[in-house]
């Protein structure tokens, strides 16, 4: 399938890099932690499974990606707790760009005296106004002289090049008051997309499963409503045209803000159509990462990592109020501190600016890391992690099911998505970096046995993500050249019909007289699963049966479907109670 795009190998000679992590506690210091030698037991793994070639050139371009001592994160945080809280003063009163960087981040003065320090040190840095991390640029003989680290060239057991270093980066004393945490340096980056199998759902066929026929009934086609895609791949409008004529849909016609127009290889296409059957008035927009040329061309201090932050904070800043899906991911345990949290701040921004945010919860089921090891390798603890961004507590993160439906279409029954023999299935666990938010609550989250300490658990919901039971998409594949009709597949297929819901429901909303969008979905959909004297309303299909090869599905919450799939009718329905303030 095109499970989905991974960042986790680095073609031959590439200049990239991935911060690898160590583990840390739920709390206490970060810049004590980043004293702690040695990496994860998966990065381990993989280096162990790798030929040591020796040093890098002392001239090879290296990046590191810094976290900054914000002494202002936890008003932020509570800004936007008040923000998503009926009742609240600030409930549904989001922020404008401008005012989050005016009112966040660390002091410019501070980043400046930070910049000072690290060009003493022989480094450059790239820091933009509210951020919570600076971007870190030098050659090979200063990063390693400034924080304490040797990299060497390493070879996986399939040939691929990159680099890495097997010690956590050590921060300097005239750093610690600035930075509280940075990550290991590697560079073990690859897209990796499959094949599906054809056939699949039609538009009418989703709409019926998921409860959305009523909604689309009323008039309702997202009009009015944006979505944004984060791709690596291109589209064809040709493909689109045929796909929308044969469905009797409206054009599909996205608008390209960001990257150039990319080769096709399936993804794109997959989550722009899965959207528009749903909501074919919603307006889609593109951002690029052209990785070919980001591969090719990394020749200057810019790596892939700081393009790649950059082009997802555009998506944040730039589109407020915006539905964003994104079918990008990675092994958690590869990612590293520093860039998880990152993240973390950035989309506690998007929070902050009414955005819903939707990610797919990785395709290799409860075994995320796997997917680097060699060939053959079992399944084993060294490789249970959650997949990343998806873990990251300020987004909705989508697992998989397989879907089965009645003869009228209606839903008759969901499993979560595995495949033992393939090693793949829906994603979901226990984040080794975040703590569980106090949203995150309701029969089956609490679990001691399997979390016990109690860190943010994976994924929040689920939708159809077995190829067997996918949705019908047309366009280029893979190495083919020529369009056809193939079956979606995935959580990459998952995390856009949960953003084309949402169009939906955002429209709804709005023409029962509530004056704001949903934004960040997860503390109502949490409340709305756990109350049900509130809200009596079935808003999900819970999924009771199947695993995803270690968590097994349970009545309630799990860590293989989540809180299960949507009943979109429903669920619209809750949502607008919950916006009047709870029943």
């Amino acid at each position: 399938m095109r499970i989905r795009r991974t960042f986790l190998r680095c073609a031959t000679g590439c200049i990239a890099v991935v911060l690898l992590c160590y583990q840390i506690p739920a709390s206490g210091s970060w810049a004590a932690q980043s004293a702690v030698r040695g990496p994860s037991k998966a990065a381990a793994a993989l280096l162990a499974q790798a030929v040591d070639l020796g040093a890098v050139q002392p001239s090879t371009p290296l990046t590191l990606i810094l976290d900054l001592t914000n002494p202002r994160i936890a008003q932020e945080s509570a800004d936007v707790a008040s923000i998503y809280t009926p009742g609240a003063k600030q409930f549904g009163e989001f922020l404008t760009p401008s005012q989050v960087e005016a009112r966040y981040g660390p002091a410019p003065a501070a980043v400046a005296r930070l910049k000072s320090l690290l060009a003493a040190l022989g480094l450059s840095a790239n820091w933009q106004s509210g951020n919570d991390w600076i971007i870190v640029n030098g050659n090979a003989r200063h990063v390693e002289a400034a924080f304490g680290i040797a990299v060497h060239w390493y070879r996986s057991a399939s040939g691929s090049l990159y680099y890495a270093s097997n010690d956590n980066p050590v921060l300097p004393a005239s750093l610690r008051p600035y930075v509280s945490a940075a990550g290991l340096v590697a560079s073990n980056l690859e897209p990796i997309a499959h094949d599906v199998p054809s056939g699949g759902l039609a538009p009418a066929d989703l709409l019926q499963a998921y409860d959305l026929t009523p909604l689309r009934a009323m008039g309702l086609d997202g009009a009015g409503q944006t979505i944004v895609f984060f791709e690596i791949d291109g589209y064809i409008q040709t493909d689109f045209n045929e796909f929308t004529m044969f469905n009797a849909l409206p054009l599909l016609q996205p608008k390209l803000k960001a990257g150039p127009m990319l080769k096709p290889d399936g993804e794109a296409e997959m989550d722009m159509e899965v959207v528009h059957e749903i909501a074919p008035k919603a307006k889609i927009l593109v951002y690029d990462f052209n990785w070919d040329a980001a591969v090719k061309h990394n020749d200057s201090m810019q790596t892939i990592w700081s393009q790649w932050l950059a082009l997802e904070t555009r998506i944040v800043k730039e589109n407020p109020g915006a539905i964003v899906s994104e079918s990008i991911g990675g092994c958690e345990g590869e990612v590293g501190v520093a860039l998880a949290y990152a993240y973390k701040q950035l989309y506690d921004e998007a929070d902050a600016l009414g955005e819903s945010v939707f990610v797919s919860s990785g395709d290799d089921a409860a075994y995320d890391c796997l997917q680097d090891a060699d060939r053959g390798t079992a399944p084993s603890s060294d490789f249970l992690t959650v997949d990343f961004p998806a873990s990251v507590p300020s987004l909705t993160a989508v697992g998989g099911t397989r879907l089965s439906v009645a003869t009228d279409k209606s839903w008759l029954n969901e499993t979560v998505w595995e495949d033992p023999a393939e090693t793949v299935g829906s994603g979901g666990g226990i984040s080794a970096f975040f703590s569980r938010p106090s949203w995150q609550k309701g029969p089956g989250v609490q679990d001691p046995r399997l979390n016990p300490a109690n860190m943010r658990s994976v994924p929040d919901v689920s939708a159809d993500a077995d190829p067997d039971s996918g949705v019908a998409v047309y366009g280029v594949e893979g190495s083919s050249s020529k369009p056809a009709w193939s079956q979606g597949g995935g959580t990459s297929q998952a995390a856009p019909i949960w953003a084309g819901m949402t169009a939906l429901i955002d429209e709804y909303l709005k023409h029962q007289g509530l004056s704001h969008p949903v934004g960040f979905m997860n503390p109502a959909l949490y409340t709305i699963a756990s109350d049900r004297a509130h809200y009596p309303l079935p808003s999900f299909h819970d999924v009771t049966m199947g695993n995803n090869l270690y968590y097994s599905a349970t009545p309630g919450y799990d860590m293989a479907s989540g809180l299960g799939t949507p009943d979109a009718y429903n669920l619209a329905r809750s949502l607008a109670t919950y916006e009047r303030g709870g029943g």
